[in-house]
C-alpha cells in the first residue's frame, strides 16, 4: 500500500453499540427478566458486528472522492467519525446521506435511553405504565434491527416514533401524577383523610422522592387528629366556652396550619370573646337605666363610647337613658292632650302634643296626635264653608268632595263636642243638597235658553227642571236681540224664572 493510498483510508473507531437499554435500573438485587436476557443476546450480536467492523471493513472501505464531496457541498469525512455500512458501488452522496441518517439515528437512541433511564429512575414506571412502556421497547427494538442491518433512514423513523411514545409514556406519567396531588389536596380541604392518604399514595407510586407527595401523606396521617382537635373547639363553642375553644385550635394548628378554616376559626372566637365582653358591660348599662340609675347607666355608655365611638347601642343607651330623665314630663304632657282632646279642647291640647315634639322629635304619640287634631281642624273648617255657602253644592264635583269629606268626618270617631256637632249640622245639609227641587222656566217660544252645568233646553213657553238646590246661571239668546244673563239660588220654594230676549240690537 502507498502512502497516497494510506491517506485515502478512513479510519474506524467503534462505537456503543446502538441498542436500547431497556429495563428498570437495579435498586436491589434480582433475577435478570425474560426481557433482559433477549437484551444481553443483542448485545452479544452487535459485538460481533463490531469487530467485523474494525478489523476487516478498513481494509476495504473508502473515502468518498474529494472531488465528488465538494460537488455535492459535503464536509469532508472526519478521521475518527464511525464507519457507516453501504453496499458495494454506493454513490457519494447516498453514502453521505446514510451517514448523515446514521448519526441522527444515534442522537435519537441517545434520547430514548436518557428518557427510559428517566421513566424507570424516577417516576417508577413499571408501577403504573409497565405495559405502555413494553409497547415502546418492542418498538425501539424493532429500531434496534434495523439499525444493525445498516438501514438508517428506517432505523431513525422507527427511534423517533419510539421516543414520541415513550415521551407521551412520561406525559401522561405526569398527568397521573399532578391528578394525584390535587385529588390528594382536595380531600384534606374537604376534610377525607383516608382519600387523601390513597391520592398521595398514588402520586408517590409514580414520583417516590416527591415533596408534594411526601408532605401530603403527612398531613393524611394527621388529619384525624386534628379533625378531632376541632370536634371539640366547636364543642366548646356550643357550650359557652370560648377559651376552650382556643386551645383545641391551637393545638390542631400546630399539628396542621394548612387545615382550612382553623385560622377562620381563631377569628370567630377571639371576636366572640370581645363581643360577649361588650354585651355585658351593654348589659350593665342597660340593667342601671331599667332602675332609674340613669347617672350610673350614662357614665357605662360614655366609657364604650370612648373606646367605640360609633357603638350604635351604646349611643341608643345614652340617648335613651337622657330620654328616660325627661319621660315624666313626656307622659303629664300626653295625658294633659289627651284631657283637652277629649273635651274639644283642641288648641291646648295641640299645644301640649307640639311641646311634647319639642323634646322628643320621634314621639309617635305626639305626631300622631297632631296630625289628628290638624286635620279635625282643617275638616271642621271646609264644613263651615260649605254650610256659609250651601249654593255651590248645585255643582256635582263640589257635591260629590263635600260627600267625601262628610265620610271622612265620620270616620273620626273619637272626636266629640263641637267636631260633632259640626258633623252632624254639615250632614243635615247635604242631605237637603242631595234631593231634586223643581225649577219652572218661562219664555217666549223664541229665545234660546241654556242652563250652565245643565245644557242647551231650546225655546219654549214653559219649560220645569228637577235640579238640586243650589246656585244657577241662565242665559237666553235670540237673534236680533242682546242676550238675557240670570243667576239664581234654588231652594223648594223659589218662584217660576223668565227668560225672554227682547231689547233689539
Amino acid at each position: 500500500m502507498t502512502q497516497s493510498d494510506s491517506a485515502d483510508r478512513v479510519t474506524i473507531v467503534p462505537t456503543a453499540a446502538p441498542l436500547t437499554q431497556g429495563g428498570q435500573r437495579d435498586r436491589a438485587p434480582s433475577l435478570p427478566s425474560a426481557r433482559t436476557l433477549s437484551f444481553a443476546a443483542v448485545v452479544v450480536l452487535l459485538a460481533g458486528v463490531l469487530a467485523w467492523v474494525v478489523i476487516a471493513l478498513p481494509q476495504s472501505v473508502e473515502a468518498p472522492d474529494a472531488a465528488v464531496a465538494d460537488a455535492r457541498g459535503a464536509p469532508a469525512q472526519d478521521a475518527t467519525a464511525p464507519a457507516r455500512s453501504s453496499e458495494p458501488g454506493t454513490p457519494p452522496f447516498r453514502q453521505l446521506e446514510l451517514e448523515r441518517a446514521e448519526a441522527q439515528a444515534r442522537e435519537a437512541l441517545g434520547h430514548f435511553v436518557e428518557l427510559q433511564s428517566a421513566l424507570e429512575e424516577d417516576m417508577n414506571v413499571e408501577a403504573w405504565g409497565g405495559p405502555a412502556l413494553a409497547a415502546v421497547l418492542d418498538r425501539a427494538t424493532a429500531a434496534d434491527r434495523l439499525f444493525l442491518e445498516g438501514d438508517y433512514e428506517e432505523a431513525l423513523v422507527e427511534y423517533a416514533g419510539a421516543l414520541a411514545d415513550l415521551e407521551a409514556v412520561r406525559e401522561r406519567g405526569e398527568t397521573l401524577y399532578r391528578d394525584a396531588i390535587g385529588r390528594g389536596r382536595a380531600a384534606l380541604d374537604e376534610r377525607r383523610p383516608d382519600a387523601a392518604a390513597v391520592a398521595f399514595e398514588e402520586a408517590l407510586a409514580i414520583h417516590p422522592d416527591s415533596v408534594e407527595g411526601r408532605a401530603g401523606q403527612a398531613r393524611a396521617e394527621r388529619q384525624p387528629e386534628v379533625l378531632d382537635l376541632l370536634r371539640e373547639a366547636e364543642r366548646a363553642r356550643l357550650r359557652g366556652a370560648p377559651r376552650e375553644a382556643i386551645g383545641f385550635l391551637e393545638q390542631a394548628r400546630s399539628l396542621d396550619r394548612l387545615t382550612a378554616g382553623i385560622d377562620t376559626a381563631l377569628a370567630e372566637v377571639r371576636a366572640e370573646i370581645v363581643r360577649e365582653a361588650h354585651r355585658q358591660r351593654l348589659s350593665r348599662g342597660f340593667t342601671a337605666l331599667e332602675q332609674g340609675d340613669f347617672d350610673a347607666a350614662e357614665a357605662v355608655f360614655a366609657d364604650i363610647l370612648a373606646e367605640r365611638p360609633d357603638d350604635a347601642a351604646a349611643q341608643a343607651g345614652l340617648v335613651q337613658t337622657e330620654r328616660e330623665r325627661t319621660m315624666s314630663r313626656i307622659d303629664r304632657l300626653h295625658a294633659e292632650a289627651r284631657e283637652r282632646e277629649d273635651a274639644g279642647e283642641w288648641e291646648a291640647a295641640l299645644t301640649a302634643f307640639e311641646e311634647a315634639l319639642r323634646i322628643d322629635p320621634n314621639l309617635q304619640f305626639a305626631r300622631d296626635g297632631r296630625m289628628r287634631l290638624r286635620r279635625r281642624a282643617q275638616a271642621v273648617q271646609e264644613m263651615r264653608d260649605y254650610l256659609a255657602d250651601p249654593a255651590a253644592l248645585s255643582e256635582d264635583a263640589v257635591f260629590a268632595q263635600a260627600r267625601t269629606l262628610l265620610e271622612r268626618a265620620r270616620a273620626d270617631a273619637g272626636a266629640g263636642g263641637a267636631y260633632r256637632d259640626t258633623v252632624e249640622e254639615f250632614a243635615a245639609l247635604l242631605s237637603r243638597a242631595g234631593v231634586p227641587v223643581e225649577l219652572v222656566l218661562v219664555s217666549d217660544n223664541a229665545t234660546e235658553v241654556t242652563v250652565y252645568r245643565v245644557g242647551r233646553l231650546g225655546s219654549f213657553e214653559r219649560r220645569a227642571l228637577q235640579l238640586r238646590p243650589g246656585r244657577y246661571t241662565i242665559v237666553g239668546s235670540r237673534a236680533g236681540c242682546r242676550d238675557v244673563r240670570k243667576e239664581i239660588v234654588l231652594d223648594a220654594g223659589t218662584a217660576p224664572v223668565t227668560i225672554r230676549c227682547e231689547e233689539r240690537i
